[in-house]
C-alpha cells in the first residue's frame, strides 16, 4: 500500500465471500491514516448481537440485499444478527437505505423475506449494480 501511496481500502464480497469480508474488515490491521470500507452483496448473518454491535462500532459496512434467501440465514432464532448498514432492493428495484440491525420493515430483508420460502433464489445471482445509487 505504501508503494502506491494508497489511502483507502475497500473490501467487497458476495454470499460466503461477503461473510468472510466482514470478518476480514474486523481483523485486517491497517496503517494509521488509512480509510477502510466494506461493501457486501447477499450477506448472510455472521454473528450474534455482540458481533453485530462490534461491526457497527468498528467497520464502515454497507450490505446490499434483494429478495435473496442467503441474507435471512442463519435464522435469528439461532441468535444470529445482521449489523446495520443495509441497502435493500425490493421488487420496485428502488434502493432503500434501512437503519438499524435486522430492521423488520417490509423495505428490509427481514420484513420483505421473513423466511427462505418467501425468497427468490434467482435474486442471489444479482445483478445488484444495474441501478446502483452511490
Amino acid at each position: 500500500m505504501s508503494k502506491h501511496s494508497s489511502t483507502s481500502v475497500t473490501v467487497v464480497g458476495h454470499s460466503l465471500g461477503a461473510a468472510l469480508a466482514v470478518l476480514d474488515s474486523v481483523y485486517l490491521p491497517l496503517p494509521a491514516g488509512m480509510t477502510f470500507k466494506t461493501v457486501e452483496y447477499g450477506l448472510p448473518r455472521v454473528g450474534n448481537q455482540a458481533v453485530a454491535n462490534y461491526v457497527d462500532a468498528n467497520v464502515h459496512l454497507t450490505h446490499i440485499n434483494k429478495e435473496d434467501p442467503v441474507p435471512v440465514l442463519p435464522g435469528m432464532f439461532l441468535g444470529f444478527v445482521h449489523p446495520a448498514g443495509e441497502l435493500h432492493i425490493p421488487n420496485s428495484e428502488e434502493w432503500v437505505a434501512r437503519p438499524g440491525q435486522d430492521n423488520p420493515s417490509t423495505e428490509c430483508i427481514v420484513g420483505d423475506v421473513p423466511n427462505i420460502f418467501e425468497s427468490d433464489e434467482s435474486d442471489h445471482d444479482g445483478s445488484y449494480m444495474a441501478r446502483a445509487h452511490w
